[in-house]
């Protein structure tokens, strides 16, 4: 009876990876934190009339035509995130590495009798997604086999795994026998990891159009990969849940006492896109100029593989499980941005600033898979997400030829009306002169912020009125990205 169930329910509830991708999917791979080489990173990634090296292109392409020599450069990344996340009253603490290559790339000056003619290419990060918490609380209210029993994503995985359990009075979660019943509670553990980074291969023109007036454009490959970890564990570590004396079939049957229940879940995503901007930066002083710059809108493919696997074992011995694995693809179309900045020259200590308006509303799935859902969810975006003015300073004290300190600030509003959360960067560095044409870079960045996640949604069995309520954890993130480069010039 409990096969031909699962099989009858099977061919109306095939699991959709399309219910998983939401509003804050399609945010984090729009996202685009301060960054470039180690230098550009230590003064805040604010240098979008200045040109300090290939990363400032990242901002304003035009800033590469203001470059006085050729050079090459490389630099190795570490990034360090620790999460002190708060659930159900419990506080539990989590940190994760990821060391990566973060820039490469290459300017050459054409000789020129007057004005300038630069050309550059390389690769740059542009973002990560570096994310880790843990949650330890015991849960009166809730159990995740509540998730499994009302998304379709996990019914029939959840189903064959028996954590959604059957008799002759119909269908219930695991730790909650019968759907009226008082739920007794159950200890939750888990760890949820996300890493990956996205960089973007580019090829960039600028030139002195006429004196002080330079203007520039870069063409771009984004590539990049996501991955995301969830590891959820449910034990009756009190003794509460006994074995279930009930009926199938019409005969008397015991279902065994459950000792607990194990999710693991996977996701890995491959991202490509194409990019383009255009800029312009005026020096109309010898010691100030002004930079402009536009980013077009980015379409991203991204190609994903997922698993879940789900396992139920019983006190007395023995355990049942069930996985189902898939692919899916989807586009996602990112925001315009505008940028003008500012910046000094030839001062003990010069500063660089910058103003970027990002048209987030704009956000859209594309090739969804299901129009339905991609038009709530582009729908929800419009609702959700505001455009913002991302702000970042700098500043770099010129000691001597050999050392110049850098130091800067960002600050990216929160984009959800939801989730009003925002994130600040302080950043620092140095650059230290080897010999005429060598130099070693090394930059600091500090980024801390709060977050407010869901981890699962569950029916409401107090009110019983067809409401959904959700568990979730709110985070305290710090993240550290140490970046140490090689410039040399020739």
């Amino acid at each position: 009876m409990r096969y031909a169930l699962f099989v009858i329910l099977g061919l109306f509830m095939i699991p959709d990876l399309a219910q998983s991708q939401n509003r804050f999917d399609a945010l984090r791979f729009s996202t685009q934190f301060p960054a470039g080489d180690a230098f550009t990173l230590s003064s805040g990634g604010s240098s979008s009339a200045a040109y300090t090296g290939y990363g400032s292109a990242l901002l304003n392409p035009a800033t590469l035509g203001m470059a006085q020599s050729s050079n090459f450069n490389i630099g190795l990344g570490l990034r360090d995130v620790n999460e002190d996340a708060t659930y159900l009253g419990s506080t539990a603490s989590y940190d994760d590495s990821q060391t990566s290559f973060t820039n490469v790339g290459f300017v050459y000056a054409f000789p020129t009798v007057q004005g300038s003619l630069v050309f550059g290419g390389g690769y740059n990060q542009i973002a990560d997604f570096n994310r880790a918490y843990r949650i330890n609380a015991f849960n009166d209210r809730s159990s995740i086999t509540d998730l499994f029993f009302d998304n379709d994503f996990y019914f029939d995985t959840a189903f064959n795994a028996f954590a959604i359990e059957e008799d002759d009075f119909g269908l219930f979660p695991i730790f909650r026998e019968g759907l009226d019943a008082n739920f007794l509670g159950v200890d939750q553990t888990a760890t949820v990891t996300e890493s990956g980074q996205l960089g973007e291969f580019t090829v960039a023109l600028a030139t002195e159009f006429v004196e002080g007036l330079y203007v520039g454009a870069m063409l771009g490959i984004p590539v990049g990969s996501y991955s995301y970890r969830r590891d959820f564990l449910e034990r009756d570590t009190q003794g509460l849940y006994g074995p279930i004396e009930t009926f199938i079939g019409g005969e008397p049957f015991t279902i065994p006492a459950p000792d607990n229940v194990i999710l693991r879940e996977r996701i890995d995503a491959d991202i490509t896109g194409f990019s383009a901007r255009v800029g312009a930066v005026y020096r109309f002083l010898p010691q100030l100029s002004v930079g402009l710059s536009y980013s077009l809108p980015t379409q991203y493919n991204i190609e994903e593989s997922y698993s879940v696997f789900i396992q139920t074992s019983y006190e007395q011995g023995g355990s049942e499980s069930d996985e189902f694995r898939g692919e899916t693809s989807y586009k996602v179309k990112t925001p315009s941005r505008f940028n003008i900045g500012l910046a000094t020259h030839d001062l003990p200590v010069n500063f660089t600033a910058s103003v970027e308006r990002v048209g987030n509303s704009s956000i859209q799935f594309r090739d969804f898979g299901d129009l339905g859902l991609e038009v709530a969810e582009n729908d929800a975006i419009r609702d959700d997400f505001r455009d913002v003015f991302n702000i970042r300073l700098g500043a770099t004290l010129n000691i001597s030829e050999t050392i110049q300190p850098s130091v800067g600030y960002a600050f990216l509003p929160a984009v959800s009306r939801t989730n009003d959360n925002d994130v600040q960067f302080v950043s620092g560095g140095v650059r230290i002169g080897v010999n005429q044409n060598l130099s070693l870079d090394f930059g600091l960045q500090y980024a801390f912020f709060d977050d407010d996640q869901v981890v699962y949604d569950f029916f409401d069995y107090n009110a019983m009125d067809g409401s959904f309520q959700s568990e979730t954890v709110r985070s305290s993130v710090d993240r550290f990205h140490a970046v140490l480069g090689v410039n040399f010039r020739f």
